[in-house]
């Protein structure tokens, strides 16, 4: 059976007409509104395959790529000509005649889209979108039948084997059918979402509409209509895409025109519209039991559903495994007040997540370099959070005391406030880790055995260390002593802080903010490519379309690609090298401002964002000459100090950039010593379970025994229960009761507006000038996004922390570490932001 009638297929048909076929089939079996057509079945592809004797070729060729994704390109080339030098069966050419002809008017072949369905395909659990392709507006016999080749050929696709690669599916056992379905020449058409992909939110229904087909839309080529509506129709919010250009029927397939001004301005659907795409996505959901992605069209005002299927990136809610009894026992009656509960409250917005058991021992790594330098002093002081054996992590038992060492501070503060001796240290040291980071990127971790991974993490663990014990030892603790500096400038203005101190330095994160603001100035001036970015086109689509004018990007990623998303994770972090697509998301707000001019805006946790346009360097030497006139023959010593202790900012800069270099090849490093042990690279689940003692062991022994096999799997089965019990510990933190939520102040100031949250980069699309920030944690790469909120809420965090201090700079009202804004709001909430007091209320609306 070559052929299949729409009518004849159900949704289990998967491995007979593909994802794609299966879910055709089951809505025209419950008169949704499906486009006529039938499905040339897996069997016609593998009949294909036979009477060609490529089923042994390929075989062959696909088991020499393995898991090595450099050979994908030579193999995908090969697959893919012998299908289009190879013949359809003269049976199967036959079958797909006649049932194209019953499509067909008499006189006249139909226009048909030909598209590909394959059996691992619109899943609930992977949607493989974009993986094969379609052609659209297809007529004759012998176009049909060529586009039914090239969709076999798109099946080896290089980016559909990397795919299915990656996604962890049996490169063998995949087939394709082909859905041949009659084309819709769309007025309007576009994708409905039964639930927000981004949030999760099953409340909402998100639809975006355009002219023309729908290929534009799914393809990223035009800013779309976007409606959120709710479940009776109504909508919510209409927001107007540009809409420049529509793709309509063509002799030769399709093409893309201009649209009309007035059109691309005016709403693409109208209410009654909105309302009749609402009922049949609802319909579609109800059917299927799961929230749908589904493509639509309209024509004469009549709607059709071209294709549906499960919204494979929705966080579903996790099931509650542990009960509150077992999570409670981890706690116990431990108890934090005073200080501590704004100390840990900081620490919070560091490390928001469970660490793996590996990834816990670097940041102890980082952390005990404190711990040792107190304790030089006599001063013994630990605040890290705990770990047991099952890798559950728990807040710190804080152990205070002094030792007979306490009789060095008097020296250890004169060596602290002698900022020339400090600032010449960091000036030594410096390029000596420098040095040794780049040895470290320079070896072959491609080719390395399991004895030379763990002598190189030995290796990087120790630089890591060293590196930060000379950082916190003469920068950081000196920095924290800038009460003289502090008094001097608030002569000067006695709004001053040590903040200002910091006005125009050009340290590390200062320099990667203006070289995205060049970049944001360069793509707004190229109208297609900001148009695509804005549009969500990624990084490597982005490439291939501008293969000259992205290299743009290149220059920046080699000065800057080690910045990473999390800072004080190695495991779980990416930077911007791993998750290009994160530059983008950075980008969007500043093209959304058509480029201005964000060159006083700095991504630091720690200096001077200026919303005037004062040049920052102008303002703080004017500060110096304000103080020139007060101190006179005093100054130039007070300058001297200030110059130091800007240094040392620029040396806690660049210093944990080195540490991310450092995180960025121990991942690479685990990677490999993952597939040497376990044979793939999923290491988060895999090695990094293992302590980093015992992770050296296993090198040293060369292979995993038992007991460590155990471990792994014991502790990666309750790293679940660990984020749990770490999720629970931050109640003793913060005050989550109500819908009044107390916190910390940042930023003074109180404002009243709507809420926008934003969990991730790949959020920042949402942000709308006067929204007020609702966010977990914010780091450097959000700054841009200050620039349009009216006021910030973070539920970790406090008056030290990145939120508050670029807050403070914006002059924005900002209240922080109040624990679960983003669990207790939801978009378009009205809420009151006070930042004198450091509470956040819900405003009742009419």
């Amino acid at each position: 059976m070559y052929t299949i009638s729409f009518k004849n297929i159900q949704k289990e048909d998967i491995d007979i007409a593909g994802g794609k076929g299966a879910n055709l089939g089951e809505m025209a079996g419950i008169n949704i509104p499906v486009p006529e057509g039938f499905v040339i079945t897996s069997d016609g592809y593998r009949r294909f395959l036979e009477y060609n004797n490529l089923t042994d070729t390929f075989k062959n060729l696909l088991r020499d790529i393995g898991s090595d994704e450099s050979k994908i390109s030579d193999v995908s080339k090969k697959l893919r000509d012998l299908i289009y030098l190879a013949s359809i069966p003269e049976d199967m050419e036959e079958k797909i005649k006649e049932a194209y002809e019953a499509l067909s008017s008499s006189g006249s072949y139909a226009k048909v889209a030909v598209r590909s369905s394959a059996t691992a395909e619109d899943l609930p659990d992977a949607s493989f979108a974009g993986q094969q392709e379609t052609y659209l507006n297809v007529q004759g016999v012998e176009d049909v039948l060529n586009s039914v080749k090239s969709c076999y050929a798109s099946l080896w696709g290089v980016r559909a084997i990397s795919y299915r690669l990656n996604q962890g599916y049996d490169q063998q056992a995949v087939s394709l059918a082909v859905v041949i379905q009659l084309m819709v020449e769309s007025e309007v058409s576009g994708v409905l979402f039964t639930a927000d992909p981004v949030s999760g939110s099953g409340e909402n229904i998100l639809i975006n509409a355009s002219y023309g087909l729908g290929e534009s839309v799914v393809s990223g080529k035009v800013t779309a209509d976007t409606i959120i509506c709710d479940h009776n129709g109504r909508i919510m919010s209409y927001e107007i895409g540009s809409k420049k250009t529509q793709i309509v029927y063509d002799k030769q397939h399709t093409r893309e025109i201009p649209v009309p001004e007035e059109m691309a301005g005016s709403r693409a659907l109208s209410d009654d519209n909105v309302s009749a795409l609402v009922q049949e996505g609802l319909r579609i959901e109800s059917h299927y039991g799961y929230p749908m992605d589904i493509e639509w069209a309209i024509k004469d005002n009549t709607l059709y559903i071209l294709q549906a299927r499960a919204i494979t990136t929705l966080k579903q809610p996790k099931e509650n495994k542990y009960d509150d009894e077992l999570i409670k026992s981890y706690i116990g009656n431990y108890k934090i007040s005073g200080p501590a509960k704004e100390t840990m409250a900081f620490q919070l917005e560091k490390m928001p997540y469970a660490y793996r058991p590996f990834d816990y021992d670097l940041i102890i790594t980082i952390n005990t370099q404190k711990a040792k330098l107190l304790s030089e002093s006599g001063i013994l002081m630990t605040s890290d959070p705990r770990m047991d054996d099952d890798g559950i992590m728990t807040m710190p038992d804080p152990k205070k005391g002094i030792s007979k060492d306490i009789l060095k501070i008097p020296s250890t503060l004169r060596m602290l406030k002698d900022y020339r001796f400090c600032a010449g240290k960091c000036k030594e040291f410096m390029p000596v880790y420098e040095a040794e980071v780049e040895e470290l990127k320079k070896a072959d971790i491609d080719h390395m055995d399991v004895k030379e991974c763990g002598q190189y993490l030995k290796r990087a663990n120790d630089i890591e260390g060293r590196l930060c014990y000379d950082r916190f030892k003469y920068a950081l603790f000196p920095g924290f002593l800038s009460g003289k500096m502090t008094r001097a400038i608030r002569k000067v203005n006695k709004n001053y802080n040590n903040y200002d101190l910091y006005k125009g330095l050009d340290n590390k994160t200062a320099v990667i903010t203006r070289e995205v603001s060049e970049l944001a100035k360069i793509i707004s001036s190229n109208e297609k490519m900001k148009e695509d970015i804005l549009s969500g086109m990624d990084y490597a689509h982005l490439r291939a379309k501008y293969e000259e004018d992205s290299k743009i990007f290149d220059s920046f990623l080699s000065k800057n690609g080690y910045k990473s998303d999390f800072n004080c994770y190695c495991i779980i972090a990416k930077t911007l090298i791993e998750d290009p697509d994160r530059l983008l998301n950075i980008l969007k707000p500043l093209l959304h401002e058509n480029g201005s001019n964000y060159g006083s805006s700095d991504l630091s946790s720690s200096t001077e964002i200026s919303s005037s346009s004062v040049d920052p360097k102008q303002e703080f030497e004017e500060m110096m000459e304000a103080l020139h006139k007060i101190y006179g023959s005093k100054y130039p010593s007070l300058r001297e100090e200030i110059d130091c202790y800007r240094h040392f900012h620029i040396v806690r800069e660049e210093s944990q950039y080195l540490w991310e270099t450092i995180f960025f090849y121990i991942r690479k490093c685990l990677n490999r010593l993952n597939m040497l042990l376990l044979g793939n690279t999923d290491y988060i689940h895999g090695i990094s379970n293992l302590f980093f003692a015992e992770l050296i062991d296993v090198c040293n022994r060369g292979s995993l025994n038992d007991s460590d096999l155990e471990k792994i799997s014991r502790r990666d089965s309750k790293h679940d229960l660990s984020q749990k019990v770490w999720d629970a510990s931050k109640l003793l933190v913060f005050d989550s009761d109500g819908e009044t939520l107390k916190g910390v102040s940042g930023s003074r100031g109180v404002v009243v507006g709507e809420v926008c949250i934003i969990r991730s980069p790949s959020e920042f699309y949402k942000m709308k000038k006067g929204n007020i920030l609702v966010c977990e944690l914010t780091d450097p790469e959000w700054t841009p996004l200050f620039k349009l909120a009216s006021g910030v809420v973070a539920d970790t965090g406090s008056s030290l922390s990145h939120a508050a201090i670029v807050a403070r700079e914006f002059k924005i009202p900002a209240v922080l570490g109040v624990g679960f804004a983003t669990n207790r709001y939801k978009d378009g909430d009205m809420i009151k932001v006070d930042g004198n007091s450091g509470i956040v209320n819900k405003v009742k609306t009419l």
